[in-house]
Parts: structure tokens; sequence; C-alpha cells
């Protein structure tokens, strides 16, 4: 009743926080008013349809795609442990595309299917306004033709920008396009090594090219001829290997109209004055200069005074009077993490901080960091007057020390929590700990196998916690334990949940209990690991598997049920 009496343009702007999914679970058939204001909002709007119920995706595709595919110009289609087989099952209801006639741009997330992955790209030739093409965190695990996935995209008439986030078995190389691509000006290359001499003939198929981004595996190559690259204004570059960094001139001494360098190496450090150098010869242009650097050093090898010459090398008057590039310099173990102060540090409490800006205090510093995922942070001694402000994940052991309270200042942001040897002992520390978490989403508790399931597991409370993960708790969950789980309090509203289930009986129970419930990962004792070979065999037999019939049988026709293609023995259900 509050929500009607809000003025339209309250409404309106209400709804402009929503995308189309949400819209439509959310306020769509309250009433005649809300839906007439609706129809106005979903001109021009975006589909998301990550984090959805299996319920609700078939209502939205069978009951509303069909007159509202020309409004979308934003749909995003995701395979992951959430929503597995999404993808497919968006096809089985809109096996064209020509319907989104407005469609600008499409996201495709954990795609794993060559096939279906094809049959997209040639759908796409029937979405006369895409100008946004992203494939992220896919993988390909068979025989596939690259080439012929880039020549389909690089094919598209109006595609202006494209992320190409493919991963293959094995060390895979990109495939520079046959096609030409006179619309192309934004390209990411993610998940694929591109080497130094595609990088021309990627230029020559994508005249308009401005911004680039790639992982190189080394800067010597014999068959790198240099050319220049007037368009380009933006690059990014990456390496997870030793690439032989200093030689980057070789390439950057052919983009005199860079605006933009960000720099990301994982096990390579190049000092100051080589980029001094390089900057000043070859780079007049540059305006934002982002650096990434990290390198582990031998015992043998003196950390302090390596430190000591990279600091110096970044604090000429390059560095600091024309530009005002500052970077930090940290350590810890036999690491030296190098990075400019725009880019963030989520690894553990350095043993050595440096900083080239004189007012980048520790403080500063801390208050940047928005992950810990190391376990024992606060089991070491940290400054009294550090406080950690804006941690969205976060790891901790039980028992919470005193340092802990004082230092991290700010709850609000928290929304991945991860809790390490979890006991009863301590259930009134962690309830003060969810009691401070508003915004918590993620909840997961690891327990030492060798004691029992921890009651007090059942007595927590947060209202936005709605994801559990209690694999690593080492217990297997009988029927009476699923009851207990759906009863409790974090049970009550869970949607999404990972567990060990000690039979698949049990299974049922918890679907049949949890009433909002929309993803299950599950693991039942007596599974083994399937090899994905098995799971085909010869002559295109397929593979039958008990467990995964048996559950169709036994749940409603409406849900998804397969194996998790990233570990076989887990169990998938969409709900």
């Amino acid at each position: 009743m509050s929500l009607e009496l809000l003025p339209n343009e309250i409404l309106l702007d209400i709804f402009n926080y929503f995308n189309g999914v949400e819209l439509l679970r959310i306020f769509y058939g309250l009433n005649t008013r809300l839906n007439f204001l609706l129809h106005d909002r979903f001109l021009n709007c975006s589909f998301k349809f990550n984090s959805v119920s299996k319920h609700d995706f078939d209502i939205i595709c069978q009951q509303y795609l069909p007159t509202m595919a020309d409004y979308i110009i934003t749909l995003d289609l995701t395979d992951n442990d959430d929503t597995p087989t999404e993808i497919e099952l968006f096809l089985s209801y809109s096996p064209s595309f020509k319907q989104f006639i407005h469609l600008r741009s499409l996201s495709l997330f954990n795609l794993r299917s060559y096939p279906t992955l094809m049959k997209i790209l040639e759908e796409c030739h029937h979405l006369c306004n895409l100008t946004h093409l992203g494939l992220f965190h896919c993988y390909q695990d068979g025989q596939i033709d690259f080439q012929l996935i880039v020549n389909h995209i690089w094919s598209l008439p109006k595609l202006t920008h494209c992320t190409i986030g493919i991963g293959v078995t094995g060390l895979c190389f990109f495939r520079t396009p046959t096609n030409t691509s006179l619309s192309l000006e934004y390209v990411s290359i993610e998940r694929i090594q591109v080497k130094l001499d595609q990088i021309n003939r990627l230029f020559e198929y994508t005249p308009a090219l401005k911004c680039l981004s790639i992982s190189v595996v080394s800067f010597v190559d014999s068959d790198y001829i240099p050319s220049p690259l007037p368009t380009l204004i933006d690059l990014s570059i990456s390496s997870c290997f030793t690439c032989n960094a200093s030689n980057m001139v070789i390439l950057l001494q052919n983009t005199p109209n860079l605006h933009r360098l960000n720099i990301d190496l994982s096990s390579e450090i190049v000092d100051g004055n080589r980029w001094e150098e390089i900057i000043r010869n070859y780079l007049p242009n540059l305006q934002i200069f982002q650096l990434k650097m990290k390198i582990t050093l031998s015992p043998r090898q003196n950390i302090q005074e390596r430190v000591d010459n990279l600091i110096n090398s970044f604090q000429t008057s390059f560095w600091i009077d024309e530009h005002q590039w500052y970077v930090r310099c940290l350590t810890w173990n036999r690491t030296i993490y190098l990075y400019t102060l725009s880019n963030c540090y989520e690894e553990n409490l350095p043993v050595s901080y440096k900083s080239t800006c004189l007012d980048d205090d520790q403080q500063d510093f801390y208050n940047s960091i928005t992950k810990i995922i190391s376990s024992t942070f606060f089991d070491q001694p940290i400054p009294s007057y550090i406080r950690l402000s804006k941690i969205t994940d976060l790891c901790i052991n039980l028992p919470i020390n005193d340092q802990f309270w004082s230092i991290v200042s700010n709850f609000n942001r928290l929304k991945s929590l991860k809790i390490l040897f979890h006991t009863n002992a301590f259930q009134s520390q962690v309830q003060a700990l969810l009691n401070r978490t508003p915004h918590l989403v993620r909840l997961s508790i690891n327990q030492h196998e060798s004691i029992p399931l921890q009651t007090s597991l059942f007595k927590y409370r947060n209202l936005s916690i709605h994801e559990l993960d209690l694999r690593n708790i080492n217990h297997y969950f009988n029927e009476e334990d699923c009851i207990t789980l759906s009863r409790s309090p974090l049970g009550v509203q869970c949607e999404k949940l990972s567990i060990l289930i000690y039979n698949r009986e049990s299974i049922i129970s918890l679907i049949e209990n949890m009433l909002k419930l929309r993803a299950l990962n599950v693991r039942c004792k007596n599974e083994k690991y399937i090899e994905q070979s098995k799971l085909n065999e010869d002559n295109d037999v397929e593979y039958f598997d008990e467990n995964i019939q048996w559950l169709k049988d036994h749940l409603s026709s409406t849900c998804t049920v397969v194996r998790d293609p990233k570990l076989t023995c887990n169990i998938l259900i969409w709900i």
C-alpha cells in the first residue's frame, strides 16, 4: 500500500534500479497502474538472466518474451552453477533471434558447448543493431574451429565492442580474422594468448580499432615486423609468464597516439628507468599509465636491496613532477608487488611497505583493500591505527581475536564471508559478526572433519544471506539433518545451497522443504568422479547416469538436473 502512494515520477525512478527480469518478477501484475508504468519502462529494457529461478525463467520465456522481444536492447545469459544449461534452454524458447530487432548488447557467460556457441553466432547475423558482444568465462574442452568463431564475430556489420573470453584445454593462441570489420573499435581478448606477429594482422582486418586488451606470451618474437598502429589510443597488456617485458618497446614504438596504457605482469618487474625511457621516446600522448607487477625472488637474492632500487627508479622528476604517477612497492615472503596507486592490492598483509607519494600513508593503503583472502591475516600484528572500511570479501579463522573488531571498522560493504575452524564454542562470536553485516549475501562455513556436525549452524540469523556453502563442513547431511537445516533461520531464506548429502533421497527432502531454493549444488556420499570422456562413449551411446535419471524421475519435470561440468561428482539442480 505504501508503494502505491508514491507519484509516478518516483516509481519510474525506482524502476530504473532494476532490469527487465527483476521488474517482471517483483512488480508486474500487482495492479493496472503499475503495469501501465512498467510498459514505458520496458521500452529499451535490459534482460539479465543471472541468479533467476528456473520457474521464473520458464514463465518469462514462455509468456513475456514473445511480445516483449522487440523492446529488449540488452540480453545476458549464463550457464553458471546457479542456472545450468540456461543458454540452451533459452534457444529452445527462442530458436531464432529475428524477433530481437532492437537488441544492441548480447553477453554470454560460462558457455561450454561449441555447437551452441556457433548457433548463437550464426543467429547474431539477424541482429541488425548489435553493437556489443561479450563471451565471458567460456570454456571449450573439445575440438573447436577458433578461426571460424573469430570470422563470425568480425563479419557482424555494426559490432563496435567485443570481448572474447574463451578458455581451451592446453595453451591456446588467438586466431586472427580473415574477414575485415570496419566497425569494431574495442576488442578484449581474454583467456587466450596473443603472439606479437598476430597484432599487425589483427589491425589489418580491424582498421578502426581504438582500444585493445590482450595477454601475451613474450615480447621476443622473430616473426614480428614492427608496423604503425595509429588508431590505437587505449592498450591493456597482461602476462602470466615471464615475457621479456623490458623488450616491450618493440610493440610500443608503433603506438604514438596511445592515451592510456595498462600493464599487468604476474612474473616480472620492469623498473622505472626503463619505463621512463619507453614513454619519453615513444608515447608522447600518454595521459593514463596503470601498472601492476609481481615477482618472486630466490633466497639468494637480496629482496630489500631490490625494493630500494625499484622505488628509487620511480622517484625521478619524470614520475613525480611531470606526471604525478606514483607507485607502491610491497613485499610478502619472497614476493615483490609493485603497482600504481590507481590499482588495488588484494593479497596478504605486506611485510614491508614503500610509496613514492609522500601523502600516501599506510592508512590510505588499507582503505583501498576490499578482499581479505588469507585466513591468517588477523593472526599477525597490525598497527592499531589501521582501519579496514571497504571489505567486500572476508576469510576469517575462529576464534576471532580482539584486534579484528577494532581493525575492521565497517562491515556495511561485506558481501561474502568464509568462516574456518567452525565449532559450537564460538557461536556467539559468529552471531555477533553476522549482526554487523546488513548486506551479506554469501556465507561459507568450514569445520574440521574430526568433529561432528555443529548444531550452532542451525541457529544463526541474518536476513540478507541467500547463499550457503556447506561443502567444507565435511559432513554428509542425512534426511533428518536436511529437515533441520530447511527449518533453520538461514535455511528458510536460502536461495542457493552447496552441500554434501548422505543419499539421493535427502536431496528430495531439501527441495521439498526449502521453499525459496532456486539452485542446488550437491554431492552424494556414494558419488565418484566421472570422466567427461565416459559421459559420451563410443558409437555416440550416451553414458547412463543412474542418479541423474533417478532425480529426474522424482523431481518436477520443470527442474534441470545435470552433472557439474567442472567437477562431475557434483550434481547441479536448477529449480
